[in-house]
């Protein structure tokens, strides 16, 4: 059976649509591809991620709950992945401080644990904290010739985030009668660092606070290294939602709202310091323990 000139001339534009169409989408492909770093494919899983937001909880059904305060070392095995060279967390936190909360992707930083808005830093405050002034001697620069004519100048080193070790997490552990369940969630995070002061060291401080619920929408788009499986990375929120830190308590809800370190039985005894740590961390699981029936 052989086909009309016009009916053999049609599909032959037909396929030769088809083919350009083909083209045209693997040139385009190769483009889209030719924009990413290092990938052979492109890589969205991250970053088109949307904030999950926590369940409501009403307060009468809240039977339990303490405000916790623990520290995460980034040089621990388990945390190093927060410093991962590629997208390193302190980064990630200190560049969304310094664009303050009126830029996209930007977060309020706060001077303290209570997240006043009106004791906000800026980002003039910011770039401030943590700089390093000191005072020294320079050959006057009217007598060049006189090695005894000196003045004294101020030299001012900028803090450089990379010297973030440590970050301060603030949660509150709470038991809802209504889920029967006991877990944490993360209100505030804030990354220390050494305090000098005219050559003096005045020992860690918090940089800043950031709310966690604030820094949430920054986190979940922030690409963390997977030792198992580059195919499956996950956030920076996923890390912390899972509670994937290694971390020690550093101070429980008490009347005098001091830190264990400060309290006079332990002021001048890390080990014992370190040990009523792992007392309230040891009580918050058997409380867990003990609201279930067996």
């Amino acid at each position: 059976m052989r086909l009309l000139p016009e009916v053999a001339l049609s599909m032959w534009n037909r396929k030769i649509v088809v083919c350009l169409a083909i083209l045209a989408g693997m040139s385009f492909s190769s483009f889209a591809q030719s924009d990413l770093e290092d990938w052979s494919y492109e890589k969205t899983a991250v970053k088109e991620r949307k904030v999950i937001p926590y369940r409501y909880t009403r307060e009468a059904n809240v039977k339990f709950h303490k405000r916790i305060h623990r520290v995460i070392d980034t040089r621990e095995k388990q945390n190093l992945i927060m410093h991962w060279p590629r997208n390193a967390f302190y980064n990630v936190i200190y560049q969304a401080a310094l664009k303050g909360p009126n830029k996209e992707g930007g977060v309020q930083a706060y001077t303290s644990d209570s997240l006043d808005i009106g004791a906000a830093y800026s980002e003039e405050d910011i770039l401030g904290r943590g700089s390093q002034e000191f005072v020294t001697t320079i050959q006057d620069p009217n007598f060049p010739d006189d090695p005894y004519m000196v003045i004294d100048t101020v030299i001012s080193i900028p803090f450089e985030p990379n010297q973030i070790k440590k970050y301060r997490l603030m949660e509150d552990w709470i038991f809802d009668y209504n889920y029967s369940d006991f877990r944490a969630r993360i209100i505030a995070i804030a990354p220390l660092f050494n305090q000098v002061a005219s050559g003096i060291e005045l020992g860690e401080v918090p940089l800043f606070w950031v709310k966690m619920d604030d820094l949430r929408p920054v986190l979940v788009n922030q690409e963390i290294f997977n030792p198992f499986n580059d195919a499956a990375r996950y956030s920076f929120d996923d890390w912390f939602q899972m509670r994937m830190f290694s971390s020690y308590i550093v101070k429980e809800s008490n009347v005098w709202d001091m830190d264990i370190k400060y309290f006079e039985e332990f002021r001048d005894d890390g080990l014992a310091a370190l040990l009523e740590s792992e007392r309230i961390k040891n009580d918050l699981f058997i409380f867990e323990h003990d609201v279930w029936e067996y």
